[in-house]
């Protein structure tokens, strides 16, 4: 008798397994979509006549924001390199031990500052302390009003908002402040002149006067857009092992292989017209054919990101996407950026584990 029923058993334990081998739905992997996207409306400002004194910003990198990128290279040296950005500026690359910066630089002058690193100088904050101190004392908005030559602009930070990008105002400079929701720790920062925030809206927006239309690179598809993809996945690996460096985790190396299958895959989702909200794990079966082996592979993509530090943000501040980031499992990563879509691959690379 227990013979038998050990028997029945193994065949149970057989079918099951049969059954998800061949008949169990196929992995998915979710798309992550910009919120603020399009959250744009037209009505009157109600300015109040009144307003607060704004504290200079005098020390960090922030102050740099409004002058000329000579000061700032003649402190950091050369940058890394330089590329386009999707709005009316230049990025500027530096690098450092513990410290990144994204510098963007408009007609030499200095308009957007992205920091992020242990050692990065965020004056008056420090990267991956806790955000709390942001709300005590500090001049946080959830409501400013932006007044340009083109008319009134006023942003409706959400609560999702404040705690995972807060806004700070100074005299003539806003600071965004980036956060980890899960630990409550700052991330990362990043300066903006005033008409810099209007023209990137990274929150929801209602306007009185001309509409901010995004300067986006508006060239057919050249080998200068490929050389601006390729610095955007450069600086979205970048960012993604500075992330896992703070949450101590060890660094990924890069596989051209992935990056190719991956651009392949964002290539044909930016070209199809119907909105797509997961993808397939198709990444997977085309490592395979290319002879790469691994024990495990996710993959994160977004959708309407234009700004890769933003997108970055967005992905630490979602459980799903975070998990994958900050995997102990994986060695590497691959990715690519097609128009409006964004693709990261992180996998356990046997051979890796074989050196």
């Amino acid at each position: 008798m227990k013979s038998i029923l050990l028997k029945l058993l193994f065949i149970f334990l057989v079918s099951i397994f049969m059954f998800y081998l061949f008949y169990s739905p196929s992995i998915k992997f979710d798309i992550l979509e910009n919120p603020a996207k399009d959250k744009v409306a037209h009505k009157t400002i109600k300015k109040t006549e009144q307003q607060s004194h704004k504290v200079k910003l005098t020390e960090g990198v922030g102050q740099y924001v409004g002058q000329s990128i000579d000061i700032l290279t003649k402190k950091f040296g050369y940058p890394k390199r330089i590329y386009k950005s999707n709005y009316s500026y230049r990025n500027f690359i530096f690098m450092f031990k513990d410290q990144y910066y994204i510098v963007g630089v408009k007609d030499n002058t200095i308009k957007m500052i992205y920091a992020t690193g242990k050692e990065a100088n965020v004056y008056p904050y420090k990267i991956y302390s806790e955000s709390g101190k942001i709300f005590n004392g500090g001049n946080v908005v959830s409501e400013p009003i932006i007044s340009t030559k083109d008319g009134d602009y006023q942003f409706q930070l959400s609560e999702a908002d404040i705690k995972t990008q807060a806004l700070v105002e100074y005299e003539n400079l806003f600071m965004q402040v980036f956060i980890d929701r899960f630990t409550n720790k700052v991330l990362a920062v990043r300066y903006l002149s005033p008409d810099t925030l209007v023209e990137m809206q990274p929150y929801a927006l209602s306007y009185n006067g001309k509409t901010i239309e995004r300067k986006i690179n508006d060239e057919k598809h050249n080998i200068e857009e490929d050389v601006n993809n390729s610095n955007n996945v450069l600086t979205m690996f970048e960012l993604t092992n500075l992330m896992r460096t703070l949450n101590d985790k060890l660094a990924l190396s890069t596989n051209e292989t992935i990056n190719h299958i991956a651009q392949i895959q964002v290539m044909k989702l930016s070209q199809s017209n119907q909105k797509v909200t997961s993808v397939e794990n198709e990444i997977g079966s085309k490592l395979n054919d290319e002879g790469i082996q691994f024990n495990h592979l996710t993959q994160n993509i977004a959708v309407n990101y234009e700004d890769i530090s933003a997108l970055i943000n967005s992905w630490m501040n979602s459980s799903e996407h975070r998990e994958h980031m900050l995997d102990d499992q994986v060695n590497e990563m691959g990715g690519g950026i097609s128009e409006q879509y964004n693709s990261i691959v992180f996998i356990d690379n046997q051979s890796l584990n074989e050196e």
